[in-house]
C-alpha cells in the first residue's frame, strides 16, 4: 500500500520542520505542504490538516504525494561564492562558503527491472528541486554544479539559510487519512430539523477542514475532559477576556470528541452544535414564533447528550421585544439536564449576569480562561505562523510582534490579538517573505494606524520633536503643546499606566484659541489621522438620566461606548465638559481611573488605548489682576476647575492645560494654515490652480477674522466669504479657468500678470 514520505529537518533548538515529498511537479505548482513543530507528532498532525484541506478540494491532488519507494539520505559538500561589494558595486566574491547539503534519493522503478538500466531520483527538498541520474555516485558532482550556480552571487546571509542545522531524514507515514480513503462511507445520519436550521455541527466542519485548527492543548481542556464523561453533560460557561481563547477551547472540544470516538471505536459520529441568539430568532416575525422554535430545539436535544454552543450567554439573556429572553425559555431544560450548553462570557458580563440573572448562572459550571502571558504567546506564534505558506518570522520579529500587540491593543487579550495580526501579515505578500523586527514595526504601523515614529525602537522621537509636530497646526499655545509632547514621549517609551487611558487632559481657556485644534492634531500625531477622534458634545448630557445614553449598546447606536469599541485606538474629545450632569462625572470616574466602561448589556468597553481630552471654558469670565500675566491666568483657570469638579474626578486628570488668548500676529499665522487647507480642496487641485496671498492680504484677513473674546473662530467664515465663495463663482462662470495662479490681494494692490485676482 502506498504511503507518504516526509522529509524532516531538525533545527538547533530541537524543533522540526516536515516537508511532504511529491512524485511529480508542474510549472504552476506552489510549494508542497510543510509544517513546523516541537515534535514529529505535532508536525505530522499539522500536515494531516493540510492534506485534509487538499482532499476536500477534490481531484487526485493527494495521490501526488503517495510513494511505493523507500528513501535514503546522503550529504554533499558545495562551495558557494556569495555576493560581495567593490566600490559600492555588487560583484561575485572571491572567497567561498563551504556548505554541507543533505539530499534524499530513491531508486526509480521501471517496467522491466531486469533489462532496464538503473536510475535514481535525487531530491533537494529544501530547494524544491530534483533530478534523475543514471549513476548515484555522480550525485555529489551534479549537485555541486547545480547549487554552485543556483547560489552564485547571492547574499551571504541568504546562503547560510541552507547550511546544515541538524539531522535530516525521510520518514514513511501512513495517517488515518489513507484508511478513510479506502474505507466505505458510513450511512448519513439524519439531522434533527430545527437544529439543522439554526445550528452547525462543529464535528462535521472539523472533518471538512472548515474549522480553524487550535495550536497546542489549552490547560483548561482537562476540565472539559472531566465533564465530558458525565451523563447528562453539564452546561459549561467559559469566562475570559476577548482573545483569551474561549472560542478556540470550544473548537478543541470538538477535536477531543472526535479523538475519543475514534479511540473507543464508536460507529456513530459525535456532534457539537453551534449557534447564536441572532440565528435562533432570525426570521421569527410573528408573536410566539421564536418561542416555538426554542421549544422544538429543546425537544430535539433532549436525550441526545450533546452540547449546544451558543456563543455569548449575555446575548441569550437579553430580553426580546415581548420581554421574554431565550435563556428564560431554556432554563427549565437546563435544570432538568435535557439541554447542555457551552457558552462564553467576559468577566464584566459574568458580573452583570450574576446581578440580573443569578438563577440562570447557577445552571453552569464556570471554567476560567485567563489571558496568556507574553512568553506563552511567543511560544505559540512560531507554530501558528508556520501554517502561513507565504510568511516567515525571525525570532526577533516574533518578540517585537507580541510586544506591540500587548502594549498597544489593550482592548483584547493574548494570544488572540497576536494571531489576528499574524493572519493579516500572512495576506500581505503572495510570495514567501521573511519578517524581521524592523519589518514588524512598519507592518504594525499600517495595521493599527499608529505612526511608525511612536511605536518603533528604530525611530527616535523625543518630547521636543513631538511638541514641534503639534505646533505645526496649533498656533500660540507653546505651553500646551510642550505638555502634550511630554505625554506622547511617555506613550512612546511604554511608560503609561497600563490600567488607565494613555493620557487624560483638560484644556481650559477662552473660545477660539485652539483647544479643539490641538485635540485634532493630537489625534493626527498619535493615531495617524484626525478622523480617529471620537467627539462628544457634553452640553447634550446636562439632564438627569442622560448619562445612560453614553452606554447605549443597541444596534446602530453611536454612543460613546459603541464608538470606542469600534475604534479602541482613538482620541476621545469630551467638549464643554462642565455642562454635563453630575451623573456623567460619576460614569467618567471608571473611565479615567480604570480605563473601563460597562455598557447597558454588561459588555466592557476598554479605554486604555485612548487619549481622553476634555475642554472647558471654566474661569474665562474671571478678570485677571492688572499687571499679572499668563501664569496668573493659568492659576485662575485651575482654581475654577478645582471648584467645579469633585476631588476624586480632578485627581484623575493628568494635566490641566490653560490656553492663552490669541494675539493678532497669531491669527496671521493661522491664516496661512487656513489657506493651505484651501489649496488641497478638490476643485483647486483638479483645475491646477495655485493660490498665493500678499502680506497685506494676510494682515487684512487676520484683522477681519479676529475677535477679542472669540479668538480666531470668525476666521473660517471670513475666508469662506471673501476668498472661497468669489473664486468658486468665477470658476463656475468660466470653465476655461485652469492651470492659472490665484492671487489674494487687498483692494488696490497689483497682482501678477495672468493671475485670477481675489480682492479682500
Amino acid at each position: 500500500m502506498k504511503s507518504f514520505r516526509v522529509y524532516f529537518v531538525t533545527h538547533h533548538d530541537g524543533h522540526k520542520t516536515g516537508l511532504l515529498l511529491r512524485t511529480w511537479d508542474s510549472f504552476f505548482d506552489g510549494p508542497p505542504p510543510s509544517a513546523y513543530g516541537g515534535t514529529e507528532g505535532e508536525v505530522l498532525s499539522l500536515l494531516e490538516d493540510q492534506l485534509l484541506r487538499i482532499e476536500a478540494d477534490g481531484g487526485d491532488a493527494v495521490d501526488r504525494y503517495l510513494w511505493d519507494e523507500p528513501f535514503h539520505t546522503r550529504q554533499a559538500r558545495v562551495d558557494v561564492h556569495p555576493l560581495n561589494t567593490v566600490k559600492k558595486r555588487p560583484v561575485i566574491g572571491k572567497s567561498s562558503i563551504p556548505l554541507r547539503v543533505t539530499y534524499a534519493w530513491t531508486k526509480v522503478k521501471t517496467s522491466d527491472e531486469i533489462n532496464a538500466p538503473s536510475a535514481y531520483r535525487v531530491m533537494l527538498p529544501r530547494f524544491g528541486a530534483w533530478v534523475v541520474l543514471e549513476d548515484l555516485e555522480s550525485a555529489p558532482e551534479v549537485l555541486r554544479v547545480f547549487l554552485s550556480f543556483a547560489l552564485l552571487g547571492e547574499n551571504p546571509r541568504w546562503v547560510y539559510d541552507y547550511r546544515a542545522e541538524g539531522e535530516e531524514y525521510v520518514r514513511e507515514w501512513s495517517p488515518d487519512l489513507l484508511a478513510r480513503r479506502v474505507a466505505p462511507k458510513a450511512a448519513e445520519e439524519e439531522v434533527p430539523t430545527e437544529l439543522a436550521r439554526v445550528a452547525d455541527d462543529m464535528v462535521a466542519q472539523l472533518e471538512k477542514q472548515k474549522l480553524a485548527a487550535v495550536i497546542g492543548d489549552p490547560p483548561e481542556l482537562q476540565q472539559i475532559v472531566q465533564n465530558a464523561w458525565r451523563t447528562p453533560l453539564p452546561s459549561l460557561l467559559f469566562v475570559g477576556p476577548p482573545g483569551a481563547g474561549k472560542s478556540a477551547l470550544v473548537r478543541r472540544t470538538a477535536r477531543f470528541l472526535v479523538d475519543r470516538a475514534r479511540n473507543r471505536g464508536d460507529k456513530t459520529r459525535p456532534h457539537l452544535w453551534t449557534t447564536t441568539a441572532d440565528r435562533i430568532i432570525a426570521g421569527m416575525v410573528y408573536l410566539g414564533m421564536w418561542q416555538e422554535r426554542v421549544l422544538n430545539l429543546i425537544e430535539e436535544l433532549s436525550g441526545r447528550n450533546e452540547w449546544l454552543h451558543v456563543d455569548r450567554l449575555s446575548a441569550l439573556a437579553k430580553p426580546q421585544p415581548d420581554g421574554t429572553s431565550i435563556a428564560e425559555m431554556l432554563e427549565g431544560a437546563l435544570a432538568n439536564g435535557d439541554v447542555s450548553l457551552l457558552a462564553e462570557a467576559t468577566p464584566s458580563e459574568l458580573e452583570h449576569l450574576g446581578r440580573r440573572h443569578a438563577s440562570l448562572l447557577a445552571r453552569f459550571r464556570v471554567i476560567r480562561v485567563p489571558e496568556k502571558s507574553v512568553d506563552a504567546t511567543i511560544a505559540l506564534i512560531g507554530p501558528y505562523a508556520a501554517r502561513k505558506p507565504t510568511l516567515s518570522l525571525h525570532p526577533s520579529a516574533v518578540a517585537r510582534l507580541v510586544r506591540h500587540v500587548a502594549d498597544l491593543q489593550r482592548d483584547q487579550a493574548l494570544p488572540g490579538k497576536a494571531f489576528r495580526f499574524v493572519d493579516w501579515l500572512g495576506q500581505l505578500s503572495p510570495e514567501k517573505r521573511t519578517f524581521y523586527a524592523r519589518d514588524i514595526s512598519a507592518a504594525f504601523s499600517t495595521f493599527s494606524g499608529l505612526p511608525i515614529e511612536l511605536i518603533s525602537d528604530e525611530h527616535a522621537a523625543g518630547a521636543a520633536t513631538l511638541a514641534a509636530k503639534l505646533q505645526e497646526r496649533v498656533i500660540g499655545q507653546e505651553h500646551a503643546c510642550t505638555a502634550c509632547g511630554r505625554l506622547l514621549a511617555r506613550f512612546k517609551a511604554g511608560m503609561s499606566d497600563p490600567e488607565r487611558p494613555a493620557g487624560t487632559l483638560l484644556f481650559v481657556g477662552p473660545t477660539g484659541v485652539g483647544k479643539t485644534e490641538l485635540a485634532k492634531q493630537l489625534a493626527r500625531v498619535t493615531f495617524g489621522d484626525a478622523s480617529r477622534m471620537v467627539r462628544v458634545d457634553m452640553s447634550e448630557y446636562g439632564l438627569r438620566g442622560s448619562a445612560q445614553r453614553l452606554l447605549d449598546a443597541s444596534e446602530g447606536s453611536t454612543s460613546l461606548a459603541t464608538l470606542v469599541r469600534k475604534q479602541p485606538l482613538s482620541l476621545v474629545l469630551l467638549d464643554e465638559i462642565e455642562k454635563a450632569h453630575p451623573e456623567v462625572f460619576d460614569l467618567l470616574l471608571g473611565v479615567l481611573g480604570e480605563g473601563r466602561l460597562t455598557d447597558g448589556s454588561g459588555r466592557l468597553t476598554d479605554f486604555r488605548g485612548t487619549i481622553v481630552v476634555m475642554t472647558s471654558n471654566l474661569g474665562v469670565t474671571e478678570q485677571a489682576p492688572v499687571g499679572f500675566g499668563e501664569r496668573s491666568g493659568a492659576a485662575g483657570f485651575e482654581a475654577a476647575v478645582r471648584k467645579h469638579f469633585r476631588p476624586e474626578l480632578f485627581n484623575r486628570i493628568d494635566h490641566v492645560l490653560s490656553f492663552r488668548p490669541l494675539a493678532l500676529e497669531d491669527v496671521e499665522r493661522i491664516v496661512d494654515l487656513s489657506i493651505d487647507e484651501v489649496r488641497t480642496r478638490t476643485g483647486f487641485v483638479r483645475r491646477g490652480l495655485t493660490v498665493s496671498l500678499t502680506p497685506a492680504a494676510r494682515a487684512r484677513l487676520a484683522e477681519l477674522g479676529f475677535h477679542p473674546t472669540r479668538g480666531a473662530r470668525p476666521l473660517k467664515r471670513v475666508i469662506e466669504d471673501l476668498v472661497v465663495t468669489p473664486l468658486a463663482a468665477a470658476l463656475a462662470a468660466d470653465t476655461q479657468l485652469r492651470d492659472r495662479p490665484v492671487a489674494i490681494v487687498t483692494t488696490g494692490e497689483r497682482a501678477p500678470a495672468g493671475a485670477i485676482v481675489v480682492p479682500v
